[in-house]
């Protein structure tokens, strides 16, 4: 047994070794090998080498690529303050879109208001305008006092039926009331720690210099069991989620570049 084990600690030695040097090195080597092998198994499964390097790549990136880019708080211009869920007094809801079934009025919940905490640490450093969806900005109006916030709602649709704003819904919200993506300059943007990134990516896809501050000021990591989005309950659903979205961007940018 001791012969078998042997090789396995002399190799795991090295990347031991080189983690704990460079902890993000090492991990950045290790997600690369995990990209090759998953190339490879592709490859095998598919008999086809090009394909499989970039199945695996858009894979890696949507699944096992969770960094996200910042700068400091000093540099932000504007705030994009994206949700993350909301509480039903009643508990219908359309599961489709977790929106409310009936006139009730939504509660924001406890995720929106640690968003809202992250938005205030930001003006105490910077002044600058606030795009938030309606959770975080009825927060940052009843608890900060907050001026200078443009509060971002569902819209209604053709049948007068209330819809959710998607992610992209939002970043689209907030280019439109400021004019323009460049007229919100370097943006801060504010999301959920597990939503953040994919944020980041929708708000450059719609024209913004975007980054977060979390460096800075922490984003929650927390789950609302009460939630009237059920994939916003738990981490697993959440991810799987927001998994199967960041693929659905990749598909979207590969249909564009087809159809060019």
């Amino acid at each position: 047994m001791l012969l078998v084990g042997a090789p396995t600690t002399l190799l795991a030695a090295p990347s031991a070794l080189a983690q704990a040097l460079d902890p993000g090195r090492a991990r950045g080597a290790d997600l690369g090998s995990l990209e090759q092998l998953m190339a490879q198994t592709l490859q095998g499964e598919l008999g086809d080498e090009a394909t499989a390097r970039q199945l695996a790549s858009h894979i890696a990136d949507a699944g096992f690529r969770w960094e996200y880019p910042s700068f400091p708080v000093r540099e932000a211009e504007s705030v994009v303050a994206y949700s993350f869920g909301y509480r039903s007094a009643t508990g219908k809801v359309d599961p489709r879109t977790g929106l409310s079934d009936g006139e009730e009025t939504p509660e924001p919940g406890p995720i929106n208001a640690m968003l809202a905490d992250a938005v205030h640490a930001i003006r105490q450093v910077r002044d600058v305008p606030v795009y938030a969806q309606w959770e975080i900005a009825q927060i940052l109006a009843e608890k900060y006092r907050m001026k200078d916030v443009f509060a971002i709602f569902p819209v209604k649709g053709a049948d007068g039926r209330k819809t959710y704003l998607s992610t992209d819904g939002v970043a689209q919200a907030a280019v439109a009331r400021a004019g323009t993506a460049q007229a919100l300059g370097k943006v801060a943007v504010v999301g959920h720690r597990d939503h953040v990134k994919r944020c980041i990516l929708v708000s450059r896809k719609n024209g913004m210099t975007a980054a977060a501050a979390a460096r800075e000021v922490p984003l929650p990591v927390h789950y609302d069991p009460r939630s009237a989005q059920p994939w916003t309950r738990g981490r697993e659903v959440y991810l799987l989620s927001d998994v199967i979205a960041q693929l659905t961007m990749a598909q979207a940018r590969l249909i564009t570049e087809a159809s060019a």
